[in-house]
């Protein structure tokens, strides 16, 4: 490598470079890649020989000042910081003018090639990393975000309200308006200001949160932060313990903070103990009294009927509905032939008792007989699988029992492989194409099946003579990847008030088009099955049977 590159180069990074010498240093960064690797290499050796001599430790805590400025004048730390600031913007300045020199290069290489080809370009969607679980009185200044929805990285401002995110690494985090974050990667976070809450247990550790003087690291535990408008930074710790610097202090110069314990990090990066003073995550969550959100529904179907046998054209009862139930006359889900419109429903009453707080099972429910049966309904308020949207569904399931044996004492040939059911929510115009469907088949093991034949299968098996609530998850987004999720929950699961962490069948990278509004319910085998609370809305709280006192009950 030449040595006037390496003299245009020092000469740059230690900012007493002419114009003309900087014309000359981009030139030789554009000609050549040699150059630009030695550069980078370059400034990168320089940034680190820079920042052997900024940090030095001083009583309990890290002391920011450079090793000359420790024993000196507050005026001459003063003189130190601003001299490193200085080292600092220095190097950012020349990496920028490498990056404008290498971006020219590399997009004009770029639109070489992109003018060569035949047709559009399909450009890769940026994927997820979090989702909203709960908001309470939010307002979002320019933006739209509900409880569901599936979060980008970006910026995200909150004026006013509580709101509770999930991390695709584990982390959840409270967020307490106003404030304003930036969403970076499924474990890091930037907060520019506000205060925020983070729990990271159960494999979620290591998750990062840098504010505009700190970075924290979590080590499995609880920790609240709270940026004011000068970037001054407070961390207490909750629980477990957390690794805390300086934004432009070495990683090996980072301070354990331990549970009770507070620091403050002023705007000059300089540190100070104060008394923990935060409420923990579930506290967060019990003031926030998350209830139960059923006028959210969209569509709800009770069988709140007499007993016996309804005539289809009585069907009527329920919200969302665009006309009654009918009746199909060949069998399958989405792609029956022609509706008819005699038939009737077969209503019963407390044949079920489920621990939910709901009055599934009491009041009504549908019943449906052995063999092949297919009932379907319109709803009057269609999902756009083209639009952003979170669509979430929940019925509530019975099958009779299985008999362990016939009755000359043996086992009934393949009667668990004879099992079938499913609730799939298609197309009225084109159901062989638009359609999802949800449900069991072969030895009650839950499944989820798209319209083009894409079929996710759960590692579980349900239990065949258990009641079950379903509780499904239908997230679009435009222009990028679409996700379908369904969880099974038995008689023994309790209900939180947000989403799970995990589903029982989870299908990624699909894309979704269309619109639905038909609900079909489908059964086969030779034992009878039992439907009620099917309930249809745009988060989890509005389907989801929760009551106040189960959801703080399950996070103690």
């Amino acid at each position: 490598m030449n040595q006037n590159l390496h003299r245009l180069i020092s000469a740059a990074c230690d900012n007493r470079a002419t114009e003309a010498e900087l014309t000359q240093l981009a030139q030789l960064l554009r000609d050549d890649s040699l150059n630009r690797d030695e550069y980078l290499r370059y400034v990168d050796l320089h940034a680190a020989l820079a920042d052997e001599a900024l940090p030095a430790t001083a009583f309990d805590l890290v002391d920011y000042r450079s090793a000359v400025a420790t024993h000196g004048s507050r005026r001459r730390t003063a003189r130190a910081l601003m001299g490193n600031r200085s080292r600092k913007t220095l190097l950012l300045v020349a990496a920028a003018l490498v990056i404008a020199v290498v971006g020219v290069f590399q997009w004009n290489s770029i639109g070489r090639d992109l003018a060569a080809l035949p047709g559009p370009i399909a450009v890769a969607s940026e994927p997820s990393l979090a989702t909203m679980l709960f908001s309470e009185d939010c307002r979002w200044p320019g933006q739209e975000i509900s409880e569901g929805q599936r979060l980008n990285p970006g910026r995200i401002d909150l004026e006013s309200g509580t709101a509770v995110l999930r991390f695709d690494g584990g982390a959840e985090l409270i967020l307490v308006g106003p404030a304003a974050i930036d969403l970076q990667t499924p474990g890091r976070v930037l907060v520019h200001r506000g205060d925020i809450v983070v729990r990271a247990t159960d494999g979620a550790e290591g998750f990062v949160v840098t504010t505009p003087t700190s970075r924290v690291v979590d080590l499995g535990t609880e920790f609240a932060v709270k940026v004011d408008s000068t970037g001054e930074t407070e961390v207490h710790v909750l629980e477990g313990e957390v690794s805390y610097r300086g934004l432009h202090v070495a990683d090996e110069l980072s301070r354990i903070l331990r549970a009770g314990e507070g620091v403050a990090i002023d705007e000059n990066g300089h540190p100070r103990s104060v008394p923990m003073n935060s409420l923990r995550f579930q506290d967060f969550v019990n003031q926030i009294n998350p209830r139960s959100r059923v006028d959210l529904l969209t569509v709800y179907e009770g069988f709140n009927y007499s007993p016996g046998r309804l005539p289809l054209s009585h069907s009527t009862v329920g919200r969302g509905w665009a006309g009654p139930w009918r009746h199909l006359l060949s069998t399958g889900t989405s792609r029956a032939g022609d509706d008819a419109t005699a038939g009737e429903l077969t209503i019963v009453h407390r044949e079920i008792q489920v621990p939910w707080p709901v009055p599934g099972g009491r009041l009504g429910m549908l019943k449906l007989p052995d063999g092949a049966s297919t009932y379907i309904r319109e709803m009057t308020r269609p999902i756009d699988l083209d639009a952003r949207t979170a669509t979430f569904f929940s019925v509530m399931i019975a099958a009779e029992p299985i008999a362990a044996t016939g009755l000359d004492g043996t086992k009934p040939p393949a009667t668990r492989n004879a099992e079938r059911l499913s609730l799939t929510i298609a197309s009225s115009d084109d159901p062989a194409d638009t359609s999802i469907a949800f449900g069991y088949t072969k030895n009650f093991i839950p499944f989820i099946q798209l319209a083009n034949g894409s079929k996710f299968d759960s590692p579980l098996t349900m239990p065949p003579t258990r009641t079950s609530l379903w509780i499904g998850k239908i997230v679009s987004r435009p222009g990028g990847d679409d996700e379908v999720s369904l969880r099974v929950y038995g008689e023994s699961d309790s209900l939180d008030y947000a989403e799970p962490a995990t589903w029982h069948v989870d299908s990624r990278n699909v894309r979704l088009s269309g619109t639905l509004d038909r609900i079909v319910l489908h059964s086969e085998g030779p034992n009878a099955k039992i439907i009620d609370e099917l309930r249809l809305g745009p988060t989890w709280r509005s389907v989801a049977p929760i009551s106040v006192e189960t959801a703080l009950e399950n996070q103690e």
